[in-house]
């Protein structure tokens, strides 16, 4: 090719990729703004493309958003979240915005700590495949020999492939011979952490592909990192402010063909649609379109699960001495939190270091019970147990809020069938947590499938 047939060839795709900026009509619709519709609308813009992104809440983030509560004057999360090093795509996204994990992010090497003091899960730095070695020297309160042997063969299996798709996370641990006080004291909680799902329901495949990116790939992969501030300003309110007025706060009624090609949104033309929505939501959108029953037959339509976060408001930061603490909960006992966070360690705000949120897996099990009497019960919790980890007393509290996400994550039950990006309909994607990801209802699990979702559609 000669200088000058690259010189217009590299005009002709100014032109076109100026077309596709400045004519609304080619631009592509992005119907929700969660982290999987948002992680599609920074990767479109990126590539030079027209966006608008429809949403029909008051606030982006879908289900890791920001709230005003009352109860504590402050604007939180609505619930708590945690990234891993091996989520590569999300730490990725942000880089590619500006935004620096290090100085965003508190990063830590593997270290779960029970607040009794009675657990600890650590990995020493040694190489792989040496690393599993070292979370067995880092580690106590296994259950003697056994359960030093059976995390052996944990980490010895770490492979999805080879796990049936009908078993549950029980099933793959008594294969192992896990020792009951283990199966209670770490991977209950861990497996609520990862899949909102209790073990003995669970499905093993999904949660050992999880286990496997992080703590079987090495203490890279598995380093915990906090946001230090919300959420939505980890690198969800850059996307939002790239997009301006193309993000518009609407539910969209329907999604058609457009006769000259494309697609229409409530009437409005656009080239292309990723539906990045929750899955009742896209059934809705999808089901005026020819073959959507036969496309929809198979997909397994799982319940859903809450997660409820307690944050308590402290007279003064705590300094427990951790960042994140595992609970040992008894919800016989009002004893319901799995997961504690002392903000005094990871947050940038004074404001924020006097707070600790405590996480409630499969949350729906307090369905009905007075919030005051949950909150009471997990402040016992947490000020019995740090009292056998010694652990400076829990501060005085001066407010508390229990926000439940009622709808958190899909159940992630055995054979599940999900739909990957691809539909029927060129043109039109799916995105979100729900689909053919690879893991749970994690927020990696949306970044990865709105960026798959912008790629097709720039592939094609």
């Amino acid at each position: 090719m000669s200088a000058i047939d690259g010189s217009v060839r590299h005009a002709g795709g100014q032109a076109r990729d100026a077309q596709h900026r400045d004519n609304p009509l080619n631009g592509i619709a992005v119907i929700g703004a969660g982290w999987a519709g948002l992680a599609a609308a920074a990767r479109l813009q990126r590539a030079g493309r027209a966006v608008r992104v429809y949403e029909a809440a008051a606030a982006p983030g879908g289900r890791a958003r920001r709230i005003e509560h009352p109860g504590l004057g402050l604007r939180i999360d609505n619930g708590q979240h945690i990234l891993l090093g091996a989520y590569t795509s999300t730490l990725a996204l942000m880089q590619s915005l500006g935004v620096d994990p290090a100085h965003a992010l508190l990063t830590s090497d593997l270290d779960l700590r029970s607040a009794d003091g009675g657990l600890r899960l650590k990995f020493w730095p040694l190489p792989a495949p040496l690393h599993r070695l070292g979370v067995l020297l880092g580690s106590r309160g296994l259950d003697g020999w056994r359960g030093r042997r059976h995390l052996a063969r944990a980490f010895g299996s770490l492979k999805p492939e080879c796990i049936p798709s009908v078993a549950t996370v029980v099933d793959w641990l008594a294969s192992l011979d896990c020792p009951p006080g283990l199966l209670a004291r770490l991977w209950e909680p861990l497996c609520l952490a990862a899949l909102n799902t209790p073990a003995h329901a669970a499905q093993a495949r999904l949660f050992v592909r999880v286990l496997a990116d992080s703590l079987g790939a090495g203490p890279a992969a598995s380093r915990i990192l906090i946001p230090r501030g919300s959420l939505h300003d980890l690198w969800p309110a850059r996307v939002c402010a790239l997009l301006g007025d193309g993000l518009e706060r609407r539910r969209v009624r329907e999604v058609t063909p457009a006769p000259e090609g494309g697609w229409q949104v409530d009437g409005n033309l656009h080239e292309a649609v990723i539906l990045a929505v929750p899955c009742p939501e896209a059934r809705r959108l999808l089901a005026p379109l020819p073959g959507a029953a036969d496309f929809m037959r198979n997909w397994s339509l799982p319940p859903h699960s809450a997660i409820g976060t307690l944050t308590l408001r402290l007279g003064r930061p705590w300094n427990s001495g951790h960042p994140m603490l595992l609970l040992r909960d008894d919800p016989a006992h009002d004893a319901w939190g799995q997961w504690l966070f002392d903000r005094s360690a990871s947050a940038g705000a004074d404001a924020d270091r006097r707070l600790v949120h405590v996480v409630i897996g499969a949350a729906d099990r307090y369905a009905g019970r007075e919030p005051a009497r949950i909150a009471a019960g997990i402040e016992a919790q947490i000020r019995a147990q740090a009292a056998k980890g010694s652990r400076p007393p829990l501060p005085e509290i001066e407010a508390h809020a229990l926000v439940t996400e009622r709808r958190a994550t899909f159940d992630a039950i055995p054979d599940l069938q999900r739909p990957g990006a691809a539909t029927p309909w060129p043109g039109l994607l799916l995105a979100g947590d729900w689909t053919d990801t690879g893991y749970p209802a994690v927020l990696e699990g949306a970044v990865r499938s709105g960026l798959n979702a912008a790629d097709r559609i720039l592939a094609a």
